[in-house]
Parts: C-alpha cells; sequence; structure tokens
C-alpha cells in the first residue's frame, strides 16, 4: 500500500472517531424539555404542557392531522388563543410558562381524535420544542355483568359509608346521594323503604356520587334511605322526609308591586319585568324617559294566581343615560320604580331581534373596543357549545356575528352568546322558536387552580333574585352560598 492511501485511511478513520466523539454526547444528554400529556372523552381533550427544562415559554402551537378539524378551545386565564386559516391555534400570553410551571388547554373537534401536534416557542418565537401527544381515554363504566374477579364478591363492606345531601329533604325535591368504601366497579339500587328510586355505580374505588328525586307523594315521615348491592346486602340511614313545598294560597287582595328592575341598567341589558296584582285582571306598564316622557307602553294579563310578566326588554344601544322612571296599572292603583341607564360597559353587543324562527340566521350587533381581539362563545338552551371564535375588532368598533340556525336541528329556547375581551365577560340572550328568558350561566375563569389561588365564578340570572350555590370539594365537604 503506498504512503498516500495510508494516510487517506488514516484521515478517515480520525474524522470517523471525531463524528462519533461529537454525536454520542449530543444523544446521550438530550432531555425532554417539554412534557405533554392529554386525556380525551369523546371529542373533548384536555392537554397538559408542563415546562422541565430550563427557558421560559411565551407560546404554544397546536394542529391536528388532515381529516379532523377544531371546533372550539378554552384555555386558563392569561392566555389568548387564535385559529389561523390553516388549523392551527396559536396561545400565547404576557406571563410566560416558566421552568416547573405547566399550564392546561381544553380543544373540541368534530371527531374523536388520535393525537395532537404541538410546538413549544421561547422568546422571539424561538423553537423549543415539538412533538405529538396521544390523548389517553378516561375510564368508562363496567357494566355489573362484566365484573369477574375480586370485584364480583359483595358490594356492601363493613366500612362501607353513604349520606344524603340535604340531610332534611322535601318530597319532590332533589337530593344528591355520595358514598365511600363500597365495593368497586359494582351497581347498587337506591331505596325510600322499599320504593326503588334510582341506580348507580361506584367507581375504581368504591366512591359513588348521584342524583335521585324524591317522590312528590312520599309522606312527611321518618323513612328509611337504603343502598342495596345485587347480592342483596344493603346500608341503612334513617332521615325524615319533610312536607312538600307549596305556594301560600291566593287571597282576595292581592298587592301590586313590580320586580326585575335593578337600581341600575347598562345599554344592551336584558331584563324581565314581572310582579303581582288582582288575580284574572290586567295591568298597563308605561316608561318615561329623563324628560318624563312616554316613551313605551306595554299590557300584561294577570293570572288567576295574581302573577304578571310582561315581554323582555332590551335596553337600546343608543339609549340616553340619566334617570327612567316606570308605571304600572291595574286601574285601581298606581305604582311606580325608577333607575338609572349609565355607562359602564365596554362591550355592548345585542341580538337584531329577541325571538328568531329555526332555520333564521342568528345576527347580534355592537360595539367593543376598537383594534382588540375579542372572544365569542355561543351556547344552545342546553349549554352546548355550538360556535367558539376569535374575531379582531376593526378600527371602529363595530362588532358583527351572525349563526345560521338549523331547523329542526338546533334546540329551541334561549341561546347565550358570551363575549369576553381583556376581563370583562357579557352574557347576551337571543331566543330561538320562543321568547327568550334569563337563564343561570355559571363561568369559571380557569380549568384548574392551585391551592393557594382563588377561584372566580361569573355568575349571571334575573337582577334581584337570589341563587343558592352549594359548593362540594373532593372530600364530599359543602359549603353554601346565597
Amino acid at each position: 500500500m503506498s504512503k498516500a492511501s495510508t494516510r487517506g485511511v488514516f484521515l478517515s478513520l480520525v474524522l470517523l472517531c471525531l463524528t462519533v466523539a461529537i454525536i454520542i454526547p449530543i444523544n446521550a444528554y438530550a432531555t425532554e424539555t417539554i412534557n405533554a400529556k392529554s386525556f380525551s372523552f369523546e371529542e373533548t381533550t384536555i392537554i397538559e404542557f408542563t415546562n422541565s427544562g430550563k427557558e421560559d415559554v411565551n407560546s404554544f402551537r397546536i394542529w391536528l392531522g388532515s381529516d379532523i378539524n377544531f371546533k372550539s378551545f378554552k384555555t386558563e386565564s392569561g392566555w389568548i388563543g387564535q385559529k389561523t386559516p390553516q388549523g392551527v391555534i396559536i396561545f400565547t400570553s404576557s406571563e410566560s410558562v416558566k421552568p416547573g410551571e405547566s399550564i392546561k388547554i381544553g380543544v373540541k373537534t368534530d371527531k374523536t381524535n388520535s393525537g395532537i401536534n404541538w410546538k413549544a416557542l421561547g422568546e422571539n418565537e424561538k423553537q423549543i420544542e415539538t412533538g405529538k401527544t396521544i390523548p389517553k381515554e378516561l375510564p368508562k363504566p363496567i357494566n355489573n355483568e362484566k365484573i369477574t374477579g375480586e370485584n364480583s364478591g359483595n358490594g356492601i363492606l363493613s366500612d362501607s359509608v353513604f349520606r344524603i345531601i340535604p340531610d332534611k329533604p322535601n318530597a319532590g325535591s332533589t337530593i344528591r346521594v355520595t358514598g365511600d368504601n363500597f365495593g368497586s366497579l359494582q351497581q347498587f339500587d337506591f331505596y325510600i323503604n322499599t320504593n326503588k328510586i334510582g341506580t348507580f355505580e361506584t367507581d375504581g374505588k368504591g366512591h359513588f356520587i348521584s342524583t335521585v328525586i324524591i317522590p312528590k307523594d312520599q309522606n312527611a315521615d321518618r323513612v328509611d334511605f337504603s343502598v342495596k348491592d345485587k347480592a342483596g346486602n344493603e346500608k341503612k340511614i334513617s332521615l325524615r322526609i319533610m312536607e312538600a313545598e307549596t305556594r301560600k294560597p291566593v287571597t282576595e287582595n292581592i298587592k301590586l308591586t313590580i320586580k326585575g328592575i335593578p337600581d341600575v341598567l347598562h345599554r344592551g341589558d336584558f331584563i324581565e319585568v314581572s310582579g303581582t296584582a288582582q288575580p284574572n285582571g290586567g295591568i298597563t306598564a308605561s316608561v318615561k324617559n329623563i324628560d318624563e316622557t312616554i316613551i313605551n307602553t306595554r299590557t300584561a294579563e294577570v293570572d288567576s294566581k295574581g302573577e304578571w310578566k310582561v315581554e323582555p326588554i332590551i335596553v337600546p344601544i343608543d339609549a340616553p343615560f340619566g334617570r327612567y322612571t316606570a308605571v304600572i296599572s291595574d286601574g285601581r292603583e298606581e305604582i311606580s320604580t325608577t333607575w338609572i341607564v349609565e355607562s359602564g360597559k365596554v362591550i355592548i353587543i345585542t341580538p337584531t331581534s329577541l325571538e328568531f324562527n329555526p332555520g333564521d340566521i342568528m345576527k347580534f350587533n355592537g360595539t367593543s373596543p376598537p383594534s382588540k381581539t375579542l372572544e365569542i362563545i355561543l351556547k344552545d338552551p342546553l349549554g352546548d357549545e355550538k360556535v367558539s371564535d376569535i374575531i379582531q375588532v376593526s378600527e371602529s368598533g363595530i362588532v358583527e356575528f351572525a349563526y345560521p340556525t338549523k331547523a329542526n336541528v338546533d334546540k329551541k329556547g334561549t341561546w347565550t352568546l358570551i363575549a369576553i375581551q381583556d376581563g370583562s365577560r357579557e352574557f347576551i340572550f337571543a331566543g330561538l322558536g320562543e321568547a327568550p328568558s334569563i337563564p343561570i350561566n355559571i363561568e369559571f375563569d380557569k380549568l384548574n387552580y392551585k391551592s393557594t389561588e382563588t377561584a372566580t365564578i361569573s355568575l349571571t340570572g334575573k337582577p334581584l333574585d337570589t341563587l343558592n350555590m352549594l359548593i362540594i370539594d373532593p372530600s364530599d365537604k359543602t359549603k353554601q352560598f346565597s
């Protein structure tokens, strides 16, 4: 072999060794900087990103395969999501995800998805990591007939316990039943004395929580509530059933009243006005503006119980600010109430009609702060999300949104449009196939909380109504609010 050939072989070996020396350490010390895990149920998926690296993460991007699309998404407070025409959702925030911190994102797709692609970006759009997460399915209930082995024994154990919430139920009321330390993944029946009123299953830890209705004809007396397994074993507790709640009998002389009008209203507000008067008569309601000029007159019939209600009212988006007066008369007496229309809302959106027919295009118009993004969520009467979108408000501040309803498909009732911008949240109502009413809406500001954080709950309902709310923690401890 010549010296040139020997030298060439030697150089090749040196280069090969250098290549191995360079590559091996890189692969040997590569670590995962972003941990992504997800869980799904049908078309809904929750993704949790945990920053396991050393760099702050400023944004995430997620996308699907070619045969599946995003329908809606939900982010934690402080994060904004924007869907691109290419089907990519970009999540950004002014507060980055620091090492050791995590963020959860919820998405809904048009079909069950097999995986979500993602990319984490740092400062100046620097790519930190990219990957794909395969959702794990949440555990599904197991039918009692399929349970074998250790789960085929008794469902009632010596330390099994259950309780009723509230502990002084009324006939005809709905109660919550919760229990612990029962046989896991088994089916049980729930009884009042010998009357079966419910069936439920325990989870893998022997825990259950369910709601049942006490029959309206149940006698007000002490009864035995019992949980029975398929082998006939049972656990009992004894409680007293209270009388069914009934309305007070209508008297001959019912006072003329009005309710539903708060002290302060804003442009675009939706209100329902009602009251009492002499049964089987009628009332006339007149509204006077700030100049004491009558601008609206409505009539309503009084039913046999002495109750009346006028059609829902929307405060016009161009209503002058100031004090307004409503005068109610039943022909015998007259009462009045006042309120102030003032500036305060930053988002003012109203439907073009209070009631739409099935098949119509449901339209909403209004204004919001210009040159900013506005999140729009439309929910049907069952609370199911039909549309979720991020729109860019123009310099004019004008907002327009439309949804083509489908006859015999979309549910009739009160639809709710939720508009969110810079922490402000407004609920706008419209009826499909019937006049709308003000429902109770509950919205949390985040999907999950740390033990040191405070949950912010947005509630809407009829003005001046009292709402009772029962919060149950994971250990079934309750706290009631009014």
